[in-house]
């Protein structure tokens, strides 16, 4: 148990760590309403109501707290940052989002101290992306299977932001377009879009089922 939980703590507190860059960016208010999605997400789990969160820091003192109750705690950071992004999305500038600020800086930190890549083929920039997030100890269980240069299957197992997902759901938080929300594969496309230059698309056809499966595609 204390290497599971010590697992936790340090996802946990990486995700908020990423998350006060993007309160740097976004503003306080932003990140306020965020942390109250990320609060009513641990309470919710643990049959309690949160306080109300002024700082990150604050919040990061009640979920270490709580983190023996928890299986997910990370999982509170994405799906805050996801709640905060509808509920904030008609003061955000130049249609900036929370979200997609987390994927970059997920990236950027991914591809910290590695030589440029020079890749083209989507599925070829996959397969090193989840190379690389493996070496920031994010590892994302996913396998994908091509199906011609512009289209590749994808199959998430075992996906431990599935909690994240499976609550943006329930609340009917879906993609502007109407489809629903898979955070791995959303983050597959961002990471396929930095290695290969290629802009990529994708479709969550089945989820928690109880793998997620899905397609990613050249846009």
């Amino acid at each position: 148990m204390g290497e599971a939980v010590s697992d936790r703590v340090w996802l946990f507190q990486w995700f908020l760590q990423i998350a006060g860059r993007i309160q740097k960016i976004l503003g306080s208010e932003y990140m306020r309403i965020a942390l109250q999605h990320m609060g009513n997400y641990l309470g919710t789990r643990i049959g309690e109501t949160p306080p109300v969160f002024e700082t990150i820091d604050s919040f990061r003192s009640y979920g270490l707290e709580r983190i023996e109750k928890v299986e997910d705690p990370w999982n509170a950071v994405l799906y805050g940052v996801l709640a905060a992004d509808r509920d904030y999305r008609a003061s955000l500038k130049r249609g900036e989002s929370g979200f997609e600020k987390f994927a970059e800086l997920i990236l950027e930190a991914s591809l910290i101290g590695k030589e440029p890549f020079d890749v083209s083929d989507i599925s070829e920039a996959a397969q090193k992306f989840y190379e690389c997030l493996k070496s920031i100890r994010v590892d994302i269980p996913t396998s994908i299977q091509v199906v011609d240069s512009d289209t590749l299957n994808v199959v998430v197992g075992d996906c431990p932001y599935k909690g994240c997902c499976r609550t943006v759901q329930a609340e009917s938080l879906f993609r502007d377009d109407g489809t629903p929300f898979c955070w791995v594969i959303k983050l597959s496309c961002s990471g396929i879009l930095r290695l290969s230059g290629v802009p990529v698309d994708y479709r969550l056809l089945e989820f928690d089922a109880p793998d997620c499966r899905g397609i990613i595609f050249r846009a």
